[in-house]
């Protein structure tokens, strides 16, 4: 038998700070999986709540076995090599979750049951205790999730990512995890203040205009009308955001991936990437460093002027003596041909194209695009109440601009700055909720970044 949801999604801000927080206090970090560089992959931190000092231990083993799990279901599994896990062991004075928001237990993060009048609504309150712990202990966080040492069945998809330990925990993490991470909502019908257009609802019924169109009628995507509310449709009628027990259906699988690749585009560096490299009278080796799912999908073309010179290489040489002289095009693309991908702009999207201007004489070659190294760009503090810095450094100087994009995808402020340099943006006027930072220097598509606004 399925079990129905009844874990509702709730975006959870700033609420019950403790007086009691030590805000520069550091704890045990564990590093469960590490494919690399901080700043380069998706970070994804375990913490506990309701767990006495004597039993960290009990949570790191939780913690692990939890974080293994999920790269066990598609499409994690797929992009394991994307992320960087970590637990990071918080003791409490009292074990457990609060059963009422009005009578908070001395756990450390306030997690308690009953949210807004629902009880298996299991919510980490103290959004203070929650940025200040991963402020000191691992700043360089993307998504955090919340394991609350309780058998009672409950659960929340805010920001923090919660889930208790009942039987069913695992899949309740997993569904968490897809609004928290994937921005998706509910596919049961969690009330009308829940609904929204989104990757995988809409009250769009024609089909030219459906997010979610390149789908339609293949692994039985279609319109299926919320009984409740019919005007509202969610693509599948089986899918793990509305059941337990099911896997991702194919637009809730392609909208994880998509996430996937605003915080860690496959290609992490090529080489040359300084500006001014003397072409040698032999030859100069171009090549790309990249991140690949498994089994690999990436496919990699190169173009010198337009011909194809490689294909599904990392690497191409170019000769001095093919040059007759003059300025040539060095091109690479690299594509995610999965069949878990159906971009609604096959030209563009999951694409990522690096070009070079080459010349036969000593000015060498000089890319197009100035690849700065992730950890030059911070955004900070976040989540973030009102002002936001933007911290860019860089060899050049030059021009960025920071696109906002709220949950549902649309752009909601632009920012032109000057970098390298600090700088700061006034959030002030934007609504509290989840926001998809997109930075492009000169032009050219550089990093994405979540940023929380509350």
């Amino acid at each position: 038998m399925k079990h129905f949801y009844k874990v509702l999604f709730i975006a959870v801000i700033s609420i019950f700070a403790s007086q009691n927080i030590i805000y520069s206090q550091t704890f045990q970090v564990d590093t469960i999986q590490y494919q690399g560089d901080t700043d380069y992959y998706i970070n994804l931190v375990m913490l506990g709540d309701g767990f006495l000092d004597s039993e960290l231990a009990t949570f790191r083993a939780y913690a692990e076995d939890y974080l293994n799990l999920l790269f066990t279901v598609d499409p994690y599994s797929r992009y394991r090599n994307f992320f960087n896990t970590f637990s990071i062991s918080v003791p409490s004075n009292e074990q457990g979750a609060a059963l009422d928001p009005g009578s908070l237990i001395d756990n450390y993060f306030g997690s308690t049951f009953n949210f807004a009048g629902i009880e298996r609504l299991l919510v980490p309150t103290n959004n203070s205790a929650v940025t200040n712990v991963l402020a000191n202990n691992l700043p360089e966080y993307d998504q955090v999730f919340m394991l609350v040492n309780s058998t009672k069945y409950g659960g929340s998809g805010g920001w923090v990512a919660t889930a208790s330990l009942h039987e069913d925990s695992k899949d309740i993490a997993i569904h968490e995890l897809g609004h928290s991470f994937a921005d998706l909502k509910d596919e049961y019908w969690a009330g009308a203040q829940y609904a929204g257009e989104a990757k995988n609802m809409t009250q769009e019924t024609n089909l030219a205009n459906l997010i979610w169109r390149n789908w339609h009628g293949d692994e039985e995507i279609g319109l299926y009308p919320h009984t409740e509310s019919p005007t509202w449709y969610r693509p599948h009628e089986y899918c793990l955001m509305r059941y337990l027990d099911e896997f991702l259906c194919a637009v809730c699988r392609e909208g994880v991936i998509e996430s996937i690749y605003d915080l860690a585009p496959p290609v992490k560096d090529y080489e040359p990437i300084t500006s001014d490299i003397d072409l040698p009278s032999d030859s100069v080796v171009f090549k790309l460093n990249l991140t690949y799912p498994e089994p690999n999908t990436l496919h990699r073309t190169w173009h010198l002027n337009g011909t194809l010179i490689g294909e599904d290489v990392d690497s191409v040489v170019v000769r001095a003596t093919d040059l007759v002289g003059g300025v040539y095009t060095v091109l690479a693309t690299v594509t995610d041909i999965s069949s878990w991908l159906r971009p609604l702009d096959s030209d563009t999207y999951h694409q990522t194209e690096i070009e070079w201007n080459v010349t036969r004489y000593p000015l060498g070659t000089e890319p197009q695009i100035k690849l700065l190294n992730h950890a030059a760009l911070s955004l900070y503090p976040n989540p973030v109440h009102d002002k936001l810095n933007v911290q860019i450094q860089g060899d050049d100087p030059g021009e960025a601009s920071i696109v906002l994009y709220d949950a549902q995808g649309r752009q909601v402020q632009t920012f032109i700055l000057e970098y390298p340099g600090n700088q700061i943006l006034d959030l002030t006027h934007l609504e509290s909720g989840l926001y998809v930072a997109r930075i492009y220097l000169e032009g050219e598509y550089f990093s994405s970044r979540r940023v929380i606004k509350y």
